[in-house]
């Protein structure tokens, strides 16, 4: 509790030199105490610091405090228990980045131009129960796996790639596959991609895909699950990439506008 109350007690240090300078004391704990419940800092069913800790804690007075923990009540952030507490009653769910695709991919087709790709496998298969439902497969309906590795130009592999794809007839090779943007390819095919769903995690490298990143089994890699939308709405390719992050960062810049 200490070490979030020195949290907040910074954050409402750092608000007094912005916008919120000039609010009411108890505005402004309020807005920082709503930041941290929102944002996930404070998560669900936790238990708030005391009227009484938070104005020794801000240097305010307890009417300020309580007046502040009685805006959270209001928007149904926190219950109030007498006796008990305050707990945080609001569920924090993380909000997806929203980006343009063009962007996006525009970088894809760059980081194929400008790496080395090895096709391990291409194969005619049917997909993994999981897959089968993403693409929306009926029982026994085939797709295109491909196995991937990519390497920068001192040809050092930081990426292992295993891809499923519906509705290739042609330019599946692995000439071609390590040539040009696989993007490229699925526009050959008619695949026209209008939305690409992206989730980061970590996860740990398994005996095949350290061998092929030249790592060590269990490191910590950072993984991606690609999932392409068509024209139409329907998913068309599921992406599952590993990265070893001594070579590859993921970098983002965001803007306001």
């Amino acid at each position: 509790m200490s070490e979030l109350l020195k949290t907040l007690k910074s954050d409402w240090q750092t608000i007094q030199h912005g916008a919120l300078a000039h609010v009411p004391l108890y505005h402004q704990i309020y807005s920082v105490l709503k930041s941290a419940i929102v944002n996930g800092t404070i998560p669900y069913d936790s238990k708030l610091p005391t009227e009484k800790k938070l104005a020794t804690s801000f240097g305010v007075s307890r009417i300020t405090a309580k007046r502040a923990m009685d805006e959270l009540a209001a928007e149904n952030l926190i219950v109030r228990f007498r006796g008990k507490g305050s707990h945080v009653t609001y569920k924090y769910k993380p909000q997806p980045v929203k980006l343009p695709l063009v962007d996006m991919l525009e970088n894809l087709i760059e980081m194929g131009k400008h790496s080395i790709v090895h096709v391990e496998s291409i194969d005619e298969i049917v997909p993994p129960p999981e897959i089968r439902d993403l693409l929306s497969l009926d029982e026994g309906q085939k797709v295109h796996k491909v196995v991937r590795v990519r390497g920068n130009d001192d040809n050092e592999p930081y990426a292992y790639y295993m891809s499923y794809t519906v509705g290739i007839r042609k330019g599946f090779t692995k000439r071609n596959l390590e040539r040009t943007p696989r993007l490229d390819i699925l526009k050959d095919n008619g695949i026209f991609l209008a939305k690409i769903e992206q989730v980061l995690s970590a996860e740990n490298a398994s005996a095949r895909i350290a061998a092929d990143l030249e790592i060590e089994p269990g490191a910590a890699l950072l993984s991606i699950r690609r999932i392409s939308v068509d024209d139409d709405g329907k998913v068309v390719d599921v992406l599952d990439g590993w990265y070893n992050p001594k070579r590859f960062q993921y970098s983002m810049v965001l803007g306001l506008n």
